[in-house]
């Protein structure tokens, strides 16, 4: 496995993590968490495969120019994962404190929703005509893991640890949106 593809799995695998993170406040059962991780799992993998497909079919018509939509996709992905993470209210505890489950309906909603990062870092991949598989694969068993860390992690830690995080893998995805003018 290259550098990159660990790279991109454990960074778009942020989002999953925090998600979790935020809803391990609540009880999980073994079944509820496994199917969250696996829901998160299956809407990264996906999300990104079809993001390449997208990619693959622009990649034609964008040809002169992809370089920068990989850029401005990338950039604005993590741009936009370092807004909510900055915007995020940590002090805001009303539903972590609620002692009820998550319903499955919301936890399916919450995968779908992390995974639309990917869908853009797809697009990138399509683009610059990256080999897909091993890359969705790694995302989407980097969000199974990441998912299970953040329920596991959200009994320990404080809600503010999450955030951070965020931060960071949005950075990262900016440095690697500017690595991309240079393909």
């Amino acid at each position: 496995m290259t550098w990159d593809i660990l790279l991109f799995a454990v960074v778009l695998s942020i989002d999953s993590f925090s998600a979790a993170f935020a809803m391990g406040f609540r009880r999980f059962s073994a079944q509820r968490a496994f199917s969250f991780a696996f829901s998160s799992a299956f809407a990264e993998g996906a999300a990104t495969a079809l993001g390449f497909l997208l990619g693959r079919i622009a990649k034609d018509l964008i040809v002169n120019y992809d370089h920068w939509v990989a850029f401005v996709l990338l950039v604005s992905v993590g741009a936009h994962m370092c807004w909510e993470a900055y915007h995020h209210n940590p002090d805001d505890t009303t539903e972590a404190e609620d002692p009820r489950t998550h319903s499955f309906l919301k936890i399916l909603f919450v995968s779908t929703v992390t995974s639309i990062d990917s869908l853009g870092v797809g697009v990138t991949l399509g683009l610059a005509s990256k080999p897909i598989a091993s890359y969705a694969i790694a995302i989407a068993m980097a969000a199974f893991v990441s998912t299970y860390l953040g329920l596991w992690l959200a009994k320990r830690m404080p809600a503010a640890f999450g955030s951070r995080l965020e931060i960071v893998g949005g950075a990262v995805l900016i440095a690697l949106g500017f690595k991309m003018l240079s393909i």
